[in-house]
């Protein structure tokens, strides 16, 4: 548990059309049902533990997925993206609701290498964490290892030094409830094939 006390940020991982502005996905909502809990763990055992301990922050990634059709918000007309889908959820989660303070949305990628390149460019580069956690289902875990090792220990600059930035990655797979035995099946395959790309 040292390493979940020293934590600067969770990246919650998206994927799949929300079914409401406050719904993702119901295997993605298993990945924010699992920040949520680890979280209120955090507040309410490590913290008491330790005064000088601060919360992670709270990552919810991907604007949609490149090959499906984006949810279309019927007030304004303008497109839901994933991971603010997966902010609501947390913000407003039944038994553990993360405070807003604590919770950002990546709203760049369309698939998993920019969720890795736009969550180094656009947060952890600028903010300084260092150590994250990274939260996805089972059927996904081992293509997003490969690629979120392969982006947070490139070097940090275009310069020839052997800077990778100094990151530990953590990563935690959820159960792959929400889907088909079938389409549990179709994942990994995709995945197998995927990961040898990377």
């Amino acid at each position: 548990s040292q390493w979940l006390k020293s934590l600067d940020a969770i990246l919650v991982l998206g994927g799949g059309v929300p079914l409401s502005p406050t719904e993702p996905p119901v295997y993605v909502q298993q990945r924010c049902d699992v920040v949520a809990r680890l979280f209120d763990f955090m507040k309410n055992n490590l913290s008491s533990q330790t005064s000088d301990m601060k919360l992670p922050s709270v990552v919810c990634l991907s604007a949609g997925t490149a090959h499906l059709p984006q949810f279309i918000t019927p007030h304004n007309g303008l497109p839901l993206w994933e991971s603010t889908a997966s902010a609501a959820y947390l913000l407003q989660h039944g038994n553990y609701p993360i405070p807003e303070k604590y919770v950002y949305a990546e709203t760049t990628s369309y698939d998993t290498i920019s969720n890795a390149f736009y969550t180094r460019t656009s947060f952890t580069d600028i903010a300084g964490w260092r150590k994250l956690l990274v939260v996805t289902n089972e059927f996904h875990i081992e293509r997003s290892k490969a690629i979120f090792d392969w982006i947070f220990h490139a070097p940090a600059t275009s310069s020839a030094t052997n800077d990778d930035g100094g990151y530990e990655m953590y990563y935690l797979s959820c159960n792959n409830i929400g889907l088909t035995s079938e389409a549990i099946q179709a994942r990994k395959e995709h995945e197998k094939r995927g990961e040898i790309n990377v």
